[in-house]
């Protein structure tokens, strides 16, 4: 179902954004703020030189709390942002194509390109803006979501602890863990969880911590109903159900590679 619309259309302005003298602390700070997960970092205002996601600070977080011997969970370090920031970010122009953008996004599995015209930041595409995108093309967006769902689904136990679920969700290279008592989810423990409870005693409990604002759908649901849904929700993914059982999760990356 590729979309041929160009990202300009969708794309999310402006972009939230810190210098490269910016602390770490400040970064996280502003993800929680504006419930996102990277920002952008700049100079002069619109030129992009980099990127600082929550999973870089979750990273170096628990990184230091180990080092340090101590007990919380994470540490940020006092340090610039341009020491921990990335420079492999992708950027598209903004006549591109919301399937080549998306295209991207799967090829790199992130979750956005940066818009530039020129040097200049003009935007930010996501997969939240490809939702916005697919839910236009409702007539041509029924392919149920069980053909789409990425699995086994990583989970943890609400009595595991946050430090164990936090190194899962590094090792594991994904954003976001459910939290399942049985078959059947009852929460998520995500980056953002982990970065609220990082002056949490390492063994603390997850369901201490867990968000139990989670999206469950039947594994039947049409595509373009999950995006909006998810839209309206601010859900970053979908859990798809079954009777009670836990089947599947439907992540941004894997709306857009219905899109490509």
């Amino acid at each position: 179902m590729r979309i041929e619309e160009p990202v300009r259309r969708f794309m999310s302005s402006p972009v939230h954004a810190v210098r490269r003298s910016a602390s770490l602390d400040e970064v996280q700070e502003l993800l929680a703020a504006c419930d996102i997960s990277s920002v952008a970092v700049v100079e002069k205002d619109t030129r992009i030189v980099g990127v600082i996601s929550r999973t870089d600070l979750l990273r170096v977080g628990r990184v230091h709390a180990l080092d340090a011997r101590g007990r919380p969970l994470l540490r940020l370090p006092e340090t610039r942002v341009e020491r921990r920031m990335r420079t492999d970010l992708v950027t598209v122009a903004p006549d591109t194509t919301v399937a080549r953008a998306s295209a991207l996004m799967v090829e790199r599995h992130i979750h956005r390109v940066y818009v530039c015209d020129g040097e200049r930041l003009v935007g930010v595409f996501s997969t939240r803006d490809a939702m916005r995108a697919l839910v236009e093309q409702r007539p041509r967006a029924m392919t149920p979501i069980v053909r789409l769902l990425s699995r086994p689904v990583m989970t943890v136990a609400p009595n595991d602890t946050v430090a164990a679920a936090t190194d899962r969700l590094t090792l594991a290279g994904v954003r976001g863990l459910a939290v399942v008592e049985g078959e059947w989810p009852v929460g998520l423990f995500t980056q953002a969880e982990a970065l609220a409870a990082r002056d949490r005693p390492a063994e603390t409990e997850v369901e201490e911590v867990m968000s139990y604002g989670l999206l469950c759908l039947p594994s039947n649901t049409p595509l373009h109903r999950a995006a909006a849904h998810a839209l309206a929700t601010r859900a970053r993914r979908v859990l798809a159900v079954e009777g009670r059982r836990l089947v599947g999760i439907l992540t941004g990356v894997d709306i857009a590679a219905a899109m490509m």
